[in-house]
């Protein structure tokens, strides 16, 4: 079995409501919540870089990334899955890393994930991201937000706002 990770302008949406049902709402910890926004303001128009990752098996759609630009500077991972058969092969780490080859204009590139999922918690941690803070909301509940750092100087000032370095200012104008 060969799983092509390939770029995509958009997911079939069959597959992809299907995915996210099995994979995601199955479990009980996920809510989309977007089926129960309000209308809100329909001038309200979200631009930039959007970059969605396939995971293929022959023509069948077993595995999804995607994230968008949030400013001109930050990237944010929306959703991430791979089937349940076909998890434990790496599947996800190859999503992930295209992501990461795909957003080296951005500064941060954020995502957040439940507090108990531990394994992507896990690999993110091992890939450099870092924990920058958790939350709470409607679809997932509580969550860690992580980000990785496509730009190192904002790392070491990171570094330096968490404790684990002097500040770093002066070595980083030079």
């Amino acid at each position: 079995m060969t799983i092509n990770i390939k770029l995509v302008d958009e997911y079939p949406k069959e597959f992809f409501d299907i995915l996210v049902k099995k994979n995601l709402e199955a479990d009980g910890i996920f809510i989309p919540s977007w089926e129960y926004y309000f209308e809100g303001d329909c001038t309200f128009e979200q631009k930039g870089k959007t970059v969605r990752v396939g995971a293929y098996d022959g023509d069948k759609l077993i595995g999804l990334s995607w994230g968008r630009a949030e400013t001109k500077n930050r990237f944010m991972m929306y959703m991430s899955l791979v089937e349940g058969p076909y998890r434990g092969q790496g599947i996800y780490k190859r999503m992930l890393e295209m992501i990461i080859e795909n957003t080296k204009e951005f500064d941060e590139v954020d995502s957040c994930h439940h507090i108990l999922n531990n394994k992507i918690l896990v690999l993110k941690l091992k890939e450099d991201f870092h924990i920058i803070g958790m939350d709470n909301t409607t679809m997932l509940g509580p969550r860690v937000k992580l980000r990785y750092f496509h730009n190192k100087k904002l790392f070491e000032i990171m570094k330096y706002r968490v404790g684990l370095r002097e500040n770093p200012v002066s070595e980083l104008r030079n």
